[in-house]
């Protein structure tokens, strides 16, 4: 690690859970954010900042006037241009020392195992069901780690699963009967501060899990800023699952 480095991450560097071996470990990562709207911009930020090493983002979306109340790394300056291409210019300038691709398409079945393949953890900040079921699938057969955060007018949650451990439950456990249903903010209230806040858990939690802080836990934080409560929800697995039941051990 060059003095530069230890200069700008001196302040983890100072944390004895993460000290440079912890951040050596946070450099050499591969990460992929799915979604680049108020989650994923949040999350970004804070992984750019903290010299992940190398961030896949994936977005099919153009910068909306309507998105600005919430997107934290557009401007009236980027209106009408690619999500990913914009984001990866912002995170760039931010930290020099990261890699940053852009995909401007939307994850499907036939695209996600080339897009995804080498990244050690997914964020999945989409906002429709469908897309949510092929990211499940995908990481839960490929053994990943799948972070998926979501939020609405004054509420928001995220989980956590880490489909290395057979015993995890997988998305459609507790979700399947959503079939199609949007999760889009486009016709939706959304309270802005809410989706900093669920993008820097996710982000907390990603960080977490490279330097082996604490056990990765299947479950839902759920948080309500109107009223300030946060609750957290253990999650099982579901063994008549129509997906993870059916993959092999």
């Amino acid at each position: 690690m060059e003095d530069k480095d230890l200069i700008r991450y001196s302040r983890h560097i100072m944390l004895p859970e993460i000290d440079i071996e912890g951040q050596i470990s946070i450099s050499s990562s591969k990460i992929a954010v799915v979604g680049l709207g108020g989650l994923g911009c949040s999350a970004s930020v804070y992984l750019a900042a903290s010299g992940v090493g190398e961030l896949n983002l994936i977005d099919n979306d153009l910068i909306d006037l309507s998105n600005l109340q919430r997107q934290i790394l557009f401007s009236e300056a980027d209106l009408n241009k690619k999500k990913v291409d914009t984001a990866k210019i912002k995170l760039t300038s931010l930290n020099e020392n990261i890699k940053v691709n852009s995909s401007n398409l939307r994850l499907n079945k036939s695209n996600i195992r080339k897009i995804l393949e080498g990244s050690e953890i997914v964020l999945d900040c989409t906002d429709n069901f469908e897309t949510r079921k092929v990211i499940n699938a995908y990481c839960l057969n490929e053994k990943k780690i799948l972070i998926s955060g979501s939020s609405q007018g004054w509420k928001g949650q995220f989980l956590a699963l880490d489909f290395r451990n057979e015993n995890s439950p997988c998305y459609e456990c507790f979700f399947e009967d959503l079939k199609g249903e949007d999760l889009s903010c486009r016709e939706s209230s959304i309270f802005s501060p809410l989706v900093g806040i669920i993008g820097s858990f996710m982000a907390s939690e990603l960080i977490k899990k490279l330097i082996s802080i604490g056990e990765l836990k299947s479950e839902i934080i759920e948080i309500d800023l109107k009223q300030n409560i946060f609750r957290r929800l253990n999650l099982r697995k579901n063994e008549n699952c129509l997906l993870c039941s059916k993959v092999k051990k």
